[in-house]
């Protein structure tokens, strides 16, 4: 039975024509039918392979953790459906075209309309003056490509918001490791292409020298986990609260709708001990929050501002 111990065992484990073979013999039914299940006999049929002994070599060496076996057959153990299936949505594309599709709201910086780009088959928003709004959405651009833009931009904000819930909360969002995260000044390698961001990465453009984001690496995976600090708090009860007596439920909508969660948006109040304080809610009508956060994007202190 095949294991990994390490992340270079799997890429032995892949390294071969024929367990690939294999692999993809099951993906196609996985992704085809229900149940997702192929026999001995019709999986060494599927994947071409005529020598019995070496079928059943490399099978093996595939059970266990990418493939499982039941009294039914074979198929993609979870792990292996985790990893493998994405490459068959359209996730991995190098042709799909996303750059045209317009999406709700409006640049912070300069107030032009926005719109969604591939780069590096991670979804970015840019407004058409080509500022970056937000550096890194993982998601299929099928997402963005066969919805309209309105449930786009919901399942965008539904994305951002669990990743960066994670992320603040000391998961790392792409191998679900543990991250020690904190708020610090905002650099050069939170933008861009030196950005790493992997998933909830969503610093935007910012020329503020006194910017700060909440930074969460990971030592496991390498991810470079990065949001403005009004990411700490979007899932905050009394934020959600805030937002839900305005019929607006701040858990669905994207980011760069929320003066608070944009970059710059927070301003040290105190450095020993480290505090820093953000206006949440202040596009709305009514009463809005003040926030005090520590270092490591706790909040130490909420109090209400009339209108």
């Amino acid at each position: 039975m095949g294991s990994v111990s390490s992340p270079v065992d799997l890429f032995d484990l892949l390294g071969q024509t024929d367990r690939m073979a294999i692999l993809r013999a099951l993906v196609a039914v996985d992704a085809a039918t229900a149940e997702r299940r192929l026999t001995f006999t019709e999986l060494k049929r599927r994947a071409g392979i005529d020598d019995t002994g070496r079928f059943n070599y490399h099978l093996g060496k595939l059970v266990g953790t990418l493939v499982a076996k039941t009294d039914e057959g074979y198929r993609l153990s979870k792990f292996g459906r985790r990893l493998l299936r994405p490459m068959t949505t359209g996730y991995y594309d190098p042709e799909s075209t996303v750059s045209e599709i317009r999406l709700p709201g409006e640049c912070s910086r300069c107030g032009a309309s926005l719109r969604v780009r591939l780069h590096e088959n991670v979804l970015q928003v840019v407004c058409t003056a080509d500022h970056v709004v937000n550096y890194g959405l993982v998601a299929s651009p099928g997402l963005v490509v066969e919805h309209p833009p309105a449930e786009a931009t919901t399942a965008l904000g539904l994305l951002t918001t669990h990743a960066v819930e994670l992320g603040t909360t000391g998961v790392c969002p792409t191998c679900h490791g543990r991250v020690d995260g904190e708020i610090v000044p905002f650099e050069v390698r939170d933008r861009g292409d030196s950005a790493d961001d992997g998933r909830g990465g969503v610093v935007e453009d910012s020329d503020d020298a006194d910017c700060y984001v909440f930074r969460a690496p990971c030592e496991t995976c390498g991810n470079r986990f990065t949001t403005p600090v009004g990411g700490c708090v979007t899932t905050h009860p009394r934020v959600v609260q805030l937002y839900a007596a305005r019929d607006v439920d701040v858990r669905r909508t994207v980011p760069w709708t929320h003066p608070f969660r944009h970059a710059g948006a927070a301003e040290v109040v105190s450095h020993d001990p480290f505090r820093i304080g953000l206006v949440v809610g202040a596009e709305l009508s009514g009463e809005s929050l003040y926030l005090t956060l520590d270092g490591t994007g706790s909040v130490r202190s909420l109090q209400r501002l009339p209108p």
